[in-house]
């Protein structure tokens, strides 16, 4: 049964010849495609009411007629929908708000909630481990370079070149 099956790309080759003789090949006439029968010609026109008195109650299946002009279709859609009824938002539209304009807490609001944060939360070990570190002495660190340099005679300084600020 191994031997039965065909390589894919002679497979995809084959269909591919397959198709191209049978584009050559010249094609009988159809006759029409099956699908809704066009209208008589002898159906008239639905009688259209003026948009001017069309209420929420009116028929607008007259206006959906495909040969009524677009534009008059519209503005007929656009009476319906204009009724409070049909135009209320629901609430369910996540993105219909604009979050960008919240209001600013009030600050006793803003203090317990700092409150509570500085009494509820574990603190890091690095900021103990900071806070049980002694400070460096800041007399030694505000000891210009070449003073230490001198106390430390030139051991390092010769090794290391000094950086030079352009």
């Amino acid at each position: 049964m191994a031997q039965d099956k065909e390589n894919p790309l002679s497979r995809w080759s084959r269909l591919k010849r397959e198709a191209a003789r049978e584009a050559e090949a010249p094609r009988p006439a159809r006759k029409a495609a099956p699908g809704p029968a066009p209208r008589a010609p002898e159906t008239p026109m639905p009688e259209l009411p003026p948009l001017d008195q069309l209420t929420p109650d009116s028929d607008f299946s007259a206006f959906m007629d495909p040969r009524v002009d677009e534009r008059l279709r519209r503005l007929a859609l656009k009476k319906l929908f204009s009724d409070p009824r049909l135009n209320i938002v629901d609430g369910l539209d996540d993105f219909a708000e604009d979050y960008t304009l919240l209001e600013d807490l009030p600050q006793e609001l803003v203090a317990k909630l700092e409150h509570a944060r500085s009494t509820l939360r574990r603190p890091d070990p690095e900021e103990e481990q900071q806070e049980a570190e002694p400070e460096p002495n800041l007399a030694q660190a505000a000891e210009p370079e070449d003073k230490r340099d001198d106390e430390n005679e030139g051991e390092l300084s010769q090794d290391v070149p000094r950086r030079q600020d352009t």
